[in-house]
């Protein structure tokens, strides 16, 4: 069926819902055993049943891929919420009398500039922050890189307002919510004390307790949750790509938003022997900062290089149109994502996975060979260059081999299964290369000149 036919099944559904001689009250029952329905903008309700919200499905999935240009703001679930407003307004109103009978054709045109007008006006500005876990590199001042500024939770605090009209009415505490940064900062310098804060600092404090700095990015041209959803994926990528700079899997614990999936701080071990237990032991996790903030700023200052080579890839999951090579930029923060999980991963087969999987995105070829060829082109060594010594030496392409066809293809196809077979050499083997070839296709890409293309990091001259 096509547009038209779904549109007049969805209206001949909700002609017969809403008919003076209707009285079929299960089928405004929806499967939560609640009525669905909607009021429309002239304050009559319109009633949605089974039948009308499957058709109304199949209406909004063809009108947001055929509109993907005006659309793409939003995600798809929000767009039908878009929709089914648009036509229960325009039923109610009667603009869809006669429509399954052929007689108003002019109602399909009439939803669709409704549906545009509607998302429109959703489509704004937004400035988003995250709670994080970070290096510390914000301490003295905020930190910038890209499109994300760092900010200690005091400088935040300092940096952001509610509205005069906030102040003066939100739960009728107008005194504290006039003081409610400095309340804040008091209490939060004392996370003991449960005593809890009046106003406006009491909302806040939940959201800052947790996490030492912020984040923030602003992202435009987008629909509410869909721009906090990319500005969540940019938060990601900086945050990630700053560990990349620092190399130690450890940072990738050490630096994540507040809802990232973490390893906990420390681990308790109970056992016992000889049916008696032991004493409990503790060991610390990977999440527990040990570098000195001046470390910290002679590291960043010695890659400003690097940093440098990230910016236009943040810029680019922003603003795709100030790039000149946007795909390879998604492409890029793609792999890194992979690696950044790869590296936060506690399983060493899961994380060999995702690591070779962070190689198979730069060189969208899903082949040992292609793989090869990309790291050779960039790290300029041969393939038979033994660069693993010792005992079980490996070349170059023996080393690839292991990461990819060995480790994440068998992994992730069933073959390796024995749950304690250790992959953590290979582990460490493909984050040390993984890691030199995300900065090296970082790198090149900022000079680039060539075309967008998908498999242009195998090829891309230095």
């Amino acid at each position: 069926m096509g547009l038209e036919d779904d549109l007049k099944v969805l209206v001949g559904e909700m002609d017969r819902l809403h008919g003076s001689s209707h009285n079929d009250e299960k089928a405004l029952i929806g499967e939560s055993g609640m009525p669905d329905f909607v009021t429309a903008e002239n304050g009559l309700q319109r009633n949605f049943s089974g039948k009308a919200r499957v058709a109304l499905t199949h209406v909004s999935r063809t009108l947001y891929d055929n509109h993907k240009a005006e659309f793409s703001v939003l995600e798809f679930d929000n767009f039908e919420r878009v929709a089914r407003q648009c036509v229960a307004n325009l039923h109610a109103a009667g603009d869809f009398a006669n429509f399954c009978a052929g007689g108003n054709a002019e109602a399909q045109a009439m939803l669709l500039a409704d549906i545009k007008s509607q998302v429109a006006m959703q489509v704004n500005e937004y400035t988003h922050y995250f709670p994080a876990w970070t290096l510390g590199m914000e301490r003295e001042s905020p930190f910038l890189l890209g499109p994300v500024t760092f900010f200690t939770r005091d400088q935040w605090i300092d940096a952001v307002d509610f509205s005069e009209h906030a102040k003066d009415r939100y739960v009728n505490e107008r005194d504290a919510n006039h003081q409610w940064k400095a309340l804040l900062k008091a209490a939060l310098q004392k996370p003991s004390d449960k005593t809890p804060l009046p106003g406006l600092a009491g909302v806040l404090y939940k959201a800052l307790s947790q996490c030492p700095s912020m984040l923030k990015v602003t992202i435009r041209g987008y629909e509410k949750d869909l721009s906090r959803k990319l500005a969540q994926i940019v938060c990601k990528t900086v945050l990630d790509g700053v560990s990349l700079v620092f190399g130690g899997a450890e940072f990738f614990h050490q630096q994540a938003l507040s809802d990232e999936r973490l390893e906990p701080v420390g681990n308790d071990r109970l056992m016992e022997s000889n049916g008696f237990l032991w004493l409990p032991g503790m060991s610390l996790g990977k999440r527990i900062p040990h570098i000195p903030y001046a470390r910290v700023k002679e590291v960043l200052a010695g890659s400003a290089n690097i940093l440098r080579a990230f910016e236009p890839i943040l810029a680019a999951l922003v603003d795709p149109a100030s790039h000149p090579h946007p795909k390879l930029a998604q492409r890029w923060a793609t792999a890194l994502d992979w690696f950044g999980e790869g590296q936060r991963e506690k399983s060493d087969a899961v994380a060999l996975a995702k690591l070779g999987t962070a190689l198979d995105v730069l060189s969208c070829v899903g082949k040992f060979g292609g793989i090869r060829d990309m790291v050779v082109h960039l790290v300029g060594i041969d393939p038979d260059k033994e660069v693993i010594g010792g005992r079980n030496p490996k070349t170059l392409s023996q080393l690839i081999k292991g990461i990819y066809d060995d480790g994440r293809s068998r992994i992730l196809h069933g073959t390796h299964y024995e749950r304690l077979k250790s992959f953590a050499q290979e582990r460490q083997n493909a984050a040390f290369l993984a890691r030199i070839i995300l900065i090296e296709c970082a790198l090149r890409l900022q000079n680039y000149k060539g075309d967008d293309l998908d498999k242009a990091f195998r090829t891309m001259p230095a």
